[in-house]
């Protein structure tokens, strides 16, 4: 804001409000929150399809190249278009008939999506696929019996993906006591008002590559700055 407004912006509103107003603004237009909330949807600002996860476990997404991974997901939605989008292979299992049929349409055809019922049938269909995946991402029903089940079916070098790992205990507890390496990722995300965690569980084995050349990138409102620039205002 500059001019006459911004001087009588600055004049008016204490510091304070102003930056938490610019808190809001990044949460509320830098991650899309009030356009994820208007269209009750998981959507970035520009309406492109994000998983149900914290903003921080997405952001860390971000970050990686998973163009040659496969994924198997329990649970789907936004997310299984996320990851349509940024891997090679998809197998996403749906146990809610009407929300599968609303989520089918328009799913290119890396993306494997498969409607069953019953719990066996359900945490059962990863073994099924006769493989093992890069990226398991448990975020539907039964998780305790999917985090099981997910332990045998990961491939070296790969990850496990629990949303709501501190509602789900019981079943954050199955992936802490197998020889993972544990990140929780707490923050704001998509359509809530509140927090949550999302927790990865990475094989010891990972050396996931970065997207880009810049590692990490800036995150989303974050202030940039370069090395030459630090270095000289220290100097």
């Amino acid at each position: 804001m500059t001019g006459l407004l911004g001087r009588l912006y600055r004049a008016v509103v204490p510091e304070p409000v102003r930056k938490s107003i610019r808190a809001w603004l990044i949460l509320s237009r830098g991650f899309g929150h009030f356009r994820s909330l208007r269209e009750h949807a998981c959507v970035a600002s520009d309406g492109t399809p994000l998983p149900w996860y914290t903003y921080p476990a997405i952001e860390y997404l971000e970050q990686l190249d998973l163009s040659q991974l496969s994924v198997f997901e329990y649970g789907s939605g936004n997310s299984t278009r996320y990851w349509a989008r940024r891997c090679a292979r998809v197998v996403s299992v749906e146990d809610n008939r009407d929300w599968y049929e609303k989520v089918r349409p328009g799913l290119p055809a890396h993306v494997d999506y498969l409607f069953v019922e019953g719990v066996a049938d359900y945490t059962g269909a990863i073994r099924r696929t006769g493989q093992k995946f890069d990226i398991i991402a448990i975020d539907g029903n039964y998780r305790q019996e999917c985090a099981h089940v997910a332990l045998a079916h990961l491939n070296p070098g790969g990850f496990i993906i629990l949303d709501n790992s501190d509602w789900h205990e019981r079943s954050a507890a199955v992936l802490l006591g197998s020889d993972l390496l544990h990140v929780s990722m707490a923050g704001f995300g998509p359509l809530l008002h509140h927090t949550w965690a999302t927790s990865f569980y990475f094989s010891r084995e990972a050396r996931l590559k970065p997207r880009h050349a810049r590692h990490p990138m800036y995150g989303t409102g974050s202030h940039r700055r370069v090395e030459a620039q630090q270095r000289g205002e220290q100097a």
